[in-house]
């Protein structure tokens, strides 16, 4: 039986290429060979486009959310309907996977508290490390603690929510990625190659060097772009959690 995935693309703004986080997701299925297994629904939820909570929730279906710019506590008019959402189908037992921002927005949701990193940015492919939960969990299963993944974010959980469980950290960011009932939220995206990376990277340029003094120059952002790898034990989480679905 084929896995019924919805994907909540909630990505704001498109790369160079013209793709975004529905694109991603497509073709780390494809690269896993599961596409052909799955029946994958896009919904824009920056339009307020939800599936019905009711026909998410069961054996064969899950919920994914993706990342977007900026931050949950921004004044967007379609973080509201996504927070109501994500309350619901939680409530109704639905397999949710939340993504970098759909990780902070299932934290939130949930009763979890999310703020600036007073770290400053984390961006790149960079070692995750898990907890004895983690290591534990079907999620991470075929990912060792310490292997790369690929981060773009200036936000983190700082609070989880009540009775939620860590399963991931590094020294950028205590909770990398958290457990409540059947709902997941982590931090990295293992949907992205470097190849996503490296479009944000140049897209948001000025950002890095200018603005935030991330980089030094174009020579410190071309050495940057150059670290990044592709990391086939993050990309299965995603296989991971589909397989879940079906119990």
């Amino acid at each position: 039986m084929a896995t019924s995935v919805h994907l909540i693309d909630v990505t704001d703004f498109t790369l160079p290429d013209g793709s975004r986080s529905a694109d991603w997701f497509r073709s780390a299925f494809e690269t896993l060979g599961i596409a052909g297994s799955i029946e994958l629904t896009v919904h824009d939820g920056t339009r307020g486009d939800f599936p019905d909570p009711v026909d998410a929730a069961g054996v064969g279906r899950c919920l994914i959310v993706s990342g977007s710019s900026g931050a949950v506590f921004e004044d967007k008019p379609w973080i509201p309907g996504l927070l109501d959402f994500l309350r619901k189908a939680h409530a109704k037992s639905s397999l949710i996977l939340g993504v970098c921002f759909g990780h902070h927005a299932l934290a939130t949701a949930l009763g979890g508290e999310v703020r600036s990193n007073p770290r400053g940015r984390e961006m790149g492919t960079v070692p995750v490390y898990l907890t004895p939960e983690g290591a534990r969990s079907k999620l991470f299963s075929g990912f060792g603690s310490g292997d790369l993944m690929s981060l773009v974010h200036k936000t983190h959980v700082t609070r989880l929510p009540e009775g939620a469980v860590r399963l991931a950290y590094n020294q950028m960011t205590p909770v990398q990625a958290f457990r409540v009932g059947r709902s997941f939220g982590i931090q990295p995206h293992p949907e992205m190659t470097p190849v996503e990376l490296e479009q944000l990277s140049r897209m948001f340029e000025e950002v890095l060097i200018r603005k935030e003094r991330f980089l030094d120059d174009t020579s410190h952002l071309d050495d940057f772009i150059d670290s990044f790898r592709d990391s086939p034990s993050a990309r299965s989480i995603l296989g991971n959690f589909v397989s879940m679905a079906q119990g």
